[in-house]
């Protein structure tokens, strides 16, 4: 576990300051969308609504063509790594939801799965145009 760490951190160390500050503030605004699933039955606050807007547009840009195309192999493993995270914490988010009887209807819960289904599909066609 901790090669793993050390691992992560010199790759975060190798990216640029803007993807780490998207990747810190789409992390953060993930982890407040877990929360809200399980925690916050209205899910309609202004910011509850923000956070989910940043969140959606910070992952739509990780996950979209402009990353990958004007640059190289490196910004590709990124958008991996992000997406493998980012699949694993929304599945995990869905699974707990769906044993625990939370409301699979809320916002939070729906956008969850929205995500969900952006990183799976960015995987299935990375895994498509890899070696």
């Amino acid at each position: 576990m901790k090669n793993l760490v050390t691992k992560f951190i010199k790759f975060y160390k190798s990216i640029n300051i803007v993807i780490k500050s998207l990747i810190i503030i789409g992390l953060l605004s993930l982890i407040e969308t877990v929360f809200s699933v399980f925690l916050d039955a209205e899910q309609t606050s202004p910011n509850d609504i923000a956070v989910r807007s940043v969140m959606s547009s910070i992952f739509g840009f990780i996950f979209g063509s402009q990353l990958s195309e004007n640059s190289n192999v490196k910004n590709r493993n990124i958008q991996t790594k992000i997406a493998f995270t980012v699949s694993l914490i929304c599945l995990t988010t869905l699974i707990l939801g769906h044993w625990f009887y939370v409301n699979q209807d809320g916002a939070a819960a729906v956008e969850i799965r929205n995500l969900l289904f952006s990183a799976v599909g960015f995987l299935l066609s990375s895994a498509k145009h890899s070696d």
